[in-house]
């Protein structure tokens, strides 16, 4: 008995390399997922720090003034080290509490606290990249409950 090459089955040139170039896109395309994945991971991890950020100096901030303990005038934006944007200092101790804070003008310029009367602050940090600034309204209870008293 004789076996001819053409009675052989078995996978030829063409479909070897067909095989290839689909198995090529396949991982092409996982690895452009896998970046795809890891890019969007760091912009979170960034969001997150910002966020946490924010949220400590807002905290900072608005536990001094309901305390009675901060005034309107305690806390600065100055020219960021690095000359992008502004930093948020306290002005009592000189430390700074935020660094990246956007600006509508010159740092020195803008107002952090403004005191609106009868006890009620409005805390407005400008951040970049985003069009409206974040504001936070502030109640200082001592203020507050001296006015009751009065009124009683």
């Amino acid at each position: 008995m004789k076996h001819s090459f053409a009675d052989q089955s078995g996978a030829g040139l063409v479909e070897l390399l067909v095989a290839m170039v689909v198995a090529s896109l396949v991982i092409l395309g996982a690895s452009q997922l896998f970046l795809g994945i890891q890019q969007n991971a760091k912009v979170l991890d960034d969001l997150s720090e910002r966020q946490a950020v924010v949220s400590y100096a807002m905290e900072e901030i608005s536990a001094g003034l309901r305390r009675g303990d901060a005034a309107p005038g305690d806390y600065e934006l100055r020219t960021a080290p690095n000359g992008q944007g502004c930093s948020l200092y306290d002005r009592l101790s000189g430390q700074p509490l935020i660094d990246g804070l956007s600006s509508t003008g010159i740092c020195g310029d803008e107002h952090v606290v403004m005191d609106m009367g009868y006890g009620i602050y409005r805390i407005t940090l400008h951040l970049p990249d985003v069009a409206t600034p974040l504001v936070l309204h502030v109640v200082d209870r001592s203020v507050v409950l001296t006015q009751l008293k009065a009124e009683q």
